[in-house]
């Protein structure tokens, strides 16, 4: 009605100006199923599907997780019988965790892709000024001082636009809960206006630990 419009209007008309944010930041995040990955993982297009995901620097680590799929050995298919993830068998089992039971090297592995994928994908989104392929995205751990890589956190490493660009550097956070990975990425983009001074004071609270 039209004192229903006037009255919104009139709401709007008192609102604050909406101050810009004040971080030159993006956020990305994604979910993966993983029982879609186990059943990709255990059919003819495996190979192609790791290679898609992983770059080569990713693969060249040889992450035991993934030795389940070397030989490239596909076995027999998990047989869901049309039923979902989240639907029961028999025993009361959810069908991923028949197929974790069934088959459990496998479900590693498609757990770790799955867990990779979705960074991946975070990282992609989180980095809208550019864009990004699977491969421009490396998964990293990071290292202690002493070590370049390490056991730690994971790292997002984002290629530059070419070869005399830096490598840049994204936070990620990996969870797996049940059938589901999940991650977000927190990066820099430079495309992002910040007001006079806010950098300035961004460096300095960096540098003195205040954020981090």
């Amino acid at each position: 009605t039209s004192f229903s419009y006037h009255l919104v209007h009139a709401a709007l008309q008192q609102m604050k100006p909406l101050r810009p944010f004040p971080f030159p930041l993006n956020i990305g995040t994604d979910i993966c199923q993983i029982s879609r990955i186990y059943g990709i993982l255990k059919s003819p297009r495996a190979t192609r599907f790791v290679n898609r995901i992983l770059s080569p620097e990713e693969q060249e680590r040889k992450d035991p997780r993934l030795r389940c799929l070397e030989d490239r050995l596909i076995v027999k298919p998990f047989q869901t019988n049309e039923l979902y993830p989240f639907e029961k068998t028999k025993d009361g089992a959810s069908i991923s965790e028949e197929m974790a039971r069934q088959d459990p090297d496998v479900w590693t592995a498609a757990a770790f892709v799955a867990g990779r994928f979705a960074a991946k994908e975070a990282a992609i989104k989180a980095h809208s000024h550019r864009r990004l392929t699977f491969h421009d995205v490396v998964i990293e751990r990071r290292g202690r001082k002493e070590e370049r890589l390490g056991s730690g956190p994971p790292v997002a490493r984002i290629k530059g636009e070419s070869e005399a660009d830096a490598d840049v550097s994204a936070m990620i956070s990996i969870s797996h809960d049940g059938d589901y990975a999940t991650a977000v990425c927190m990066a820099y983009d430079p495309s992002v206006e910040v007001e006079e001074g806010d950098e300035d004071d961004i460096v300095r609270r960096w540098n003195t630990g205040e954020i981090c």
